[in-house]
């Protein structure tokens, strides 16, 4: 015998909608409280579900029959997302403080019941679902691979002031809260029940049923705590002596530590980091109300900035890229498109590069087959591959089971064998025309005429290598960056002939492999490589033109780029850059000229880190200081510590002819906007997401700006400055990128 809440407390805000709570009492006084938002996919904290939350709440408080909480989502994969962004987004600098303090009153009432309070957690627990269940007397998680949970505000550009600053320092402890908080962490299971943020990890078919008795056996319990106004919440695990020493006598130690990683890590461009440290150092020793009141000061020196906002606009386009199928360009076409399904994978090539996209194929789960015509190239595919993940197991993020079924999916030979039964073969195979033709002719005969053919070619055009192929339709372009288990984006593109099918196939298994998949139109360089282009050339012209090579380093650095372009040269390597600016130089000479620089490299062995000899010194895999000898090598005179430019110079000499490229690339087509530019430039080459990418900052500096100073460099330096025509009509009208 159930009794429903409601016949006693409405639900609803209005009478005539659905309530996101359905709440049951069950006749021995379990209450079963289950979070069901009506025609939403996930669950979400805005401002209206707030209050009927704490409708509910105070409904429960009144309540004499019910013994325990318990706590469900009915929406599969997802407890709670966390607050509504769209919310945060439109909040300004004068954000209403409401917003902070409803969500701690609810979150103290909750904390407050007079009953034990339990969550289950199956799906994302993430932000304000993770700081509802630390208001929560016990948190049970299952060990479903979508069940995680943590803070991430962080990765928003603000703190989690729900209590999160508050509450997760006083249960885990400071050394463990602080490595969640300013990392914007989000846990699975193990490492949440590590630290002493859950308390059982359950088995995802039984989570429900062994909750609902989990909670029963807490009836007539004392609660865990009382997380509201007058104190908080007590630890899940005893804490040890090491932990007890760095919260007493060593706290300042701890706080000392962590500004100084967080300003190594940020190098100070994002304030959110340094607020939230500053919010727990505070309160972390003063009374429960003041902690709390001190998020709402934190939170509201981040709400509305420049950078805030910037991260926010990332987070809805990598929403965005959920959603899409990668045809959208297609119109009504596009919708009717679906991708196939994909079930075993090919590989053709077995070096770093090949290897470490078999390693990702095998970690998402794909059955994936590797070929080269050596031996020890196929045998560097699998050591690239076990390597990633020896580095989980060391971590502890992985068991040896799990280690060994991950290898147990990859499979290698130096013929064809095994690739008739793959639905796609991925092509890392040297960067030539001729090699890329062959081998994807040598492919055709094998396999089914179904199967997809997609070459990992950093700029040979994809019309081209399909130009001699029996079915063209079939050869798509996905392109992985270098290292291929750190870099987020593929750029996925599509050829005169590629099938529309194909190209949504593959955007579709680009997520499924854990990547932001973003689709370009076939030109040589396509998006990211076309506008590194000129970045890298003019990079290198700094340098013959007497910059030191550190001095140019520096100065992108501390513009917010993760390494200089020169040490990108080194990582990418000096070989390969040499061969794409060859491409680039024939597809545009007039922007893009040809350059023997890096081909004197090339001759003289200095091909950059993986030959331990670039631009700079290498000892194993740390990178030294600049190696003079390439001066002399260049025949140059070595330049002094002060250069030529000023560190603004340098940076304006490289990002307005990227600013440029870009331009020429949206006005060619080459991608579908604005927003999917800078996606691919952010997740491609680290431009810093705190400026929102390249259109973005074209856009805070102003077309009319950036026009000035490419005419500028124009006079000086040549034509290859000469404005976009894009941009110079965007100068002329006071137009922006992002209307």
């Amino acid at each position: 015998m159930s009794t429903l809440v409601d016949e006693a407390v409405p639900l609803t805000a209005p009478a005539d909608a659905a309530s996101p709570f359905r709440l049951t009492v069950e006749g021995d006084g379990l209450a079963v409280l289950v979070f069901d938002t009506p025609g939403e996919k996930v669950n979400k904290f805005s401002t209206p579900v707030m209050r009927e939350f704490e409708r509910v709440v105070d409904a429960l408080a009144s309540r004499s029959d019910v013994k325990a909480l318990l706590f469900l989502s009915a929406k599969p994969g997802i407890f709670i997302a966390g607050a509504d962004v769209n919310e945060i987004a439109k909040a300004d600098r004068n954000a209403d403080p409401e917003m902070i303090r409803g969500g701690h009153r609810t979150f103290n009432k909750l904390a407050n019941l007079p009953f034990p309070t339990v969550a289950a957690i199956d799906g994302a627990c993430v932000g304000g679902g993770c700081e509802t269940t630390l208001s929560m007397d016990w948190r049970l998680i299952s060990d479903s691979k979508k069940a995680q949970i943590g803070l991430p505000e962080i990765k928003l550009g603000i703190l989690p002031a729900w209590g999160g600053t508050t509450r997760l320092p006083r249960m885990v402890g400071l050394a463990n809260a602080l490595d969640v908080i300013l990392a914007g962490k989000v846990l699975d299971g193990k490492r949440a029940k590590k630290i002493g943020l859950v308390d059982e990890v359950v088995p995802q078919a039984i989570l429900e049923e062994w909750a609902k008795n989990f909670a029963r056996a807490k009836f007539g319990s004392k609660k865990r705590s009382n997380a509201g106004p007058g104190g908080g919440p007590s630890r899940v695990r005893e804490p040890k002596l090491a932990e007890r020493l760095l919260e007493g006598p060593g706290r300042r130690i701890v706080f000392g530590k962590a500004r100084e990683s967080v300003l190594k890590e940020t190098k100070g461009h994002y304030p959110a980091p340094l607020a939230a440290l500053s919010v727990v150092e505070k309160g972390f020793s003063r009374p429960f109300a003041e902690a709390l009141e001190l998020e709402v000061e934190g939170i509201g020196s981040l709400i509305g900035t420049p950078v805030m906002r910037s991260l926010v606009g990332l987070f809805f386009r990598m929403e965005e890229v959920k959603k899409e199928t990668g045809v959208e360009a297609l119109g009504g076409a596009g919708a009717r498109v679906k991708p196939r399904k994909i079930g075993r994978i090919g590989v053709l090539g077995a070096g770093v590069m090949g290897g470490g996209i078999a390693q990702l194929a095998a970690d998402k789960g794909f059955p994936t087959r590797m070929k080269d015509i050596k031996p020890e190239a196929l045998a560097l595919g699998f050591a690239q591959a076990a390597r990633i993940w020896k580095e989980r197991l060391k971590k502890r993020r992985m068991t040896r089971a799990e280690f060994a079924a991950k290898m147990s999916l990859l499979g290698g030979s130096l013929e064809y064998a095994g690739f008739e039964g793959c639905d796609i073969t991925i092509e890392a195979v040297l960067e030539k025309m001729s090699v890329k033709q062959a081998v994807l002719a040598d492919w055709e005969h094998v396999v089914s005429e179904t199967a997809i053919f997609a070459s990992n070619t950093s700029t040979l055009p994809i019309t081209e290598i399909a130009s001699k192929a029996a079915h063209p339709e079939r050869v798509v372009g996905m392109h992985f960056f270098n290292p291929v288990d750190k870099m987020p984006l593929v750029e996925v593109i599509y050829g005169q002939k590629t099938d529309p099918e194909v190209t949504a196939t593959v955007f579709d298994l680009a997520k499924k492999m854990g990547k932001t998949p973003v689709v370009v139109k076939d030109s040589p360089g396509f998006l990211v490589n076309r506008i590194l282009g000129p970045y890298i050339g003019e990079s290198v012209r700094l340098l013959i033109e007497g910059n030191a090579m550190e001095s140019i380093d520096k100065a992108m650095r501390t513009f917010g780029m993760p390494v200089g372009p020169i040490e990108l040269l080194d990582d990418v390597g000096i070989d390969v850059a040499a061969k794409a600016g060859g491409t680039m130089a024939a597809a545009f000479p007039e922007r893009l000229p040809a350059d023997p620089t890096l081909e004197k490299l090339v001759t003289l062995g200095r091909i950059g880190r993986k030959a331990k000899k670039g631009f700079y010194f290498y000892e194993k895999e740390r990178r030294g200081g600049p190696d003079g000898a390439v001066y002399v090598a260049l025949g140059l005179t070595s330049p002094s510590k002060n250069p030529s430019l000023s560190s603004s110079e340098i940076q304006e000499r490289l990002l307005l002819p990227m600013i440029n490229e870009a331009a020429f690339c949206l006005a060619d087509g080459i991608v579908a906007s604005p927003a999917k530019l800078d996606l691919a430039m952010i997740f491609g080459t680290g431009f810093p997401p705190f400026r929102g990418g390249l259109c973005a900052y074209a856009d805070a500096l102003g077309a009319k700006t950036v026009v000035e100073g490419l005419e500028k460099l124009s006079k000086g330096k040549g034509g290859r400055f000469n404005p976009a025509p894009l941009l110079v009509e965007m100068a002329r009208a006071g137009k922006r990128f992002f209307e």
